[in-house]
């Protein structure tokens, strides 16, 4: 962990590029404030640098400062999918749905092959009470990621929502034997609970409860 002392001198001492490269550290050891004083050197070095404002924007979403988040996102590069992406978190973690479902829209015309705005705003669609929209979203994401953790896992809740309990066990078993870090072996093991006890098969439900169970409780910061 960096000291008071040390942080001053790197940001006295380190370019825009070092300053990002050092945010990604700080940001990967779960430093956030450290990070947020890196990004925001380097922004104010070169009001430019579009990788220092979209990562100060991803850096305040992580830390669920939304409004802050938004206000740095809005500077940052609109053409950037990630940028918008980051834009539509923002104003739904802020309660404003409407202005997040135009941001998903943008997002996904301009970059219609990333998967993580197919789950990112089926999920809000879902919330919302549009499953069948939400689906739809879901089965052109995995088209382009048929293997994809997230996808299935999403898949599986609308499966689910709509009384197609044994496919929602199937889809989310598929999720839990897919490779990504998201969502957690946790949130996949609830959905198969339900899903296998609602089809019908309460000894499949009662293994995954089990295994559910055993699992640490995710830290919530």
């Amino acid at each position: 962990m960096w000291t008071g002392w040390t942080i001053a001198l790197l940001l006295a001492q380190s370019s825009v590029p070092e300053l990002v490269s050092k945010a990604r550290q700080a940001m990967i050891a779960g430093e956030m404030q450290q990070a947020e004083q890196f990004l925001e050197r380097a922004v104010a070095a070169d009001p430019q640098a579009a990788s220092a404002r979209f990562l100060l924007g991803f850096c305040l979403y992580l830390e669920n400062d939304f409004a802050r988040a938004e206000i740095a996102l809005a500077k940052a590069d609109q053409n950037d999918a990630r940028v918008i992406l980051y834009r539509a978190l923002a104003a739904e973690g802020l309660g404003r749905n409407p202005e997040a479902v135009a941001f998903y829209q943008r997002a996904l015309n301009r970059d219609s092959r990333n998967t993580e705005i197919h789950v990112a705003y089926a999920r809000l669609l879902r919330k919302l009470g549009q499953t069948a929209a939400a689906e739809a979203l879901l089965d052109k994401g995995l088209q382009i990621a048929p293997a994809g953790r997230d996808l299935l896992y999403s898949k599986g809740q609308c499966l689910l929502d709509r009384g197609e309990f044994r496919l929602a066990a199937e889809t989310g078993e598929r999720a839990l034997a897919a490779a990504g870090p998201a969502p957690s072996e946790r949130e996949i093991r609830f959905l198969l609970t339900r899903a296998w006890l609602k089809a019908g098969d309460p000894e499949r439900a009662a293994k995954h409860r089990a295994a559910f169970e055993s699992l640490p409780m995710p830290l919530v910061r």
